[in-house]
């Protein structure tokens, strides 16, 4: 879900519940001036219900990596003259999670290259450490479940941080099929190996798996396709090494823990919603590369 500033969360608040609303919406803050605290501005929106919630902040660090934006700890190997550009400072991304942490929200960081996702993992940790002095980060996290949207570009010492805390990746997998034309260019092959895209390494985080919806198409399937094989949903076509790399439950599973909806969303089990939906060709029938043309013909409601 793109960030929502207060006129869109009026705007839903009014809707849901009504005949013209018709999906289940986790939405994520974004005051009016970007990277900023505005609780009071919001809080008169706060919404928690079976289609919509509103508890969460989401805050950005840094640019995109095909402009050379993302903020990197060491310089583009094909820009040596520039290490990409933060959006916000250290100091300052800190002190604005903290703050949306001690009101209750969930924290939420934009971050692609490696410095920016080291400021995300940082200041999340300072917000943790702030709002549950008497527990352990990995146990306010547990309840807190901070995220990081994107998760790109990632060194291996924030990797193992992230690890240890539970700090939730969330990976959109057509990224790295987006990007795979010159994301080895940009960053150089001993960063892209150990660094870039790192779906496997962080399975272990229970990361939330999507689309990025409107910037990568909202087409589901086309999102597992790119997780499993690596390879783009458009052209079938990967790099030299594509290899498996992603499980499905983290489209399901890993989304409705993030949104704080476990046991509701993601699984087909009694007391959960039945948002059924209808598609062209059982799954359990198709191989994986005709997920890149699946289709929905239609859904059966929501409840």
């Amino acid at each position: 879900m793109p960030a929502s500033r207060p006129g869109n969360l009026k705007l839903f608040r009014d809707l849901a519940g009504t005949d013209d609303w018709s999906v289940r919406v986790y939405a994520m803050i974004e005051c009016d001036e970007r990277n900023t605290f505005c609780g009071e501005a919001v809080e008169q929106f706060v919404h928690a219900d079976g289609f919509l919630s509103i508890r969460s902040v989401k805050l950005f660090a840094d640019g995109a990596l095909g402009s050379w934006g993302s903020a990197m700890l060491e310089p583009y190997s094909d820009r040596p003259d520039t290490t990409g550009s933060l959006l916000i400072n250290a100091t300052e991304l800190t002190r604005v999670a903290s703050a949306w942490a001690k009101e209750g929200y969930q924290v939420n960081i934009h971050a692609i290259g490696d410095l920016a996702n080291r400021n995300a993992v940082d200041s999340m940790t300072a917000a943790l450490e702030l709002v549950c002095p008497d527990q352990s980060l990995s146990e306010c996290q547990s309840q807190r479940r901070f995220r990081i949207e994107h998760s790109q570009i990632i060194h291996p010492d924030d990797q193992r941080r992230m690890h240890s805390i539970g700090i939730i990746p969330s990976i959109q997998p057509t990224h790295a099929t987006s990007d795979m034309a010159y994301a080895e260019k940009r960053l150089g092959k001993e960063r892209t190996d150990h660094e870039a895209y790192r779906m496997r390494s962080l399975l272990g985080i229970r990361p939330v798996l999507g689309s990025d919806f409107p910037v990568e198409p909202s087409d589901p399937f086309q999102g597992i396709y790119a997780a499993v094989t690596r390879r783009n949903p458009h052209t079938g076509r990967g790099t030299d090494d594509s290899r498996k790399a992603g499980r499905n439950r983290r489209f399901s599973e890993g989304p409705a823990f993030a949104g704080f909806m476990e046991g509701k969303a993601g699984a087909i089990r009694k007391g959960a919603f039945a948002d059924w939906v209808v598609l062209d060709t059982p799954v359990e029938e198709i191989d994986i590369e005709d997920f890149r043309s699946l289709r929905v013909k239609g859904n059966l409601g929501w409840w």
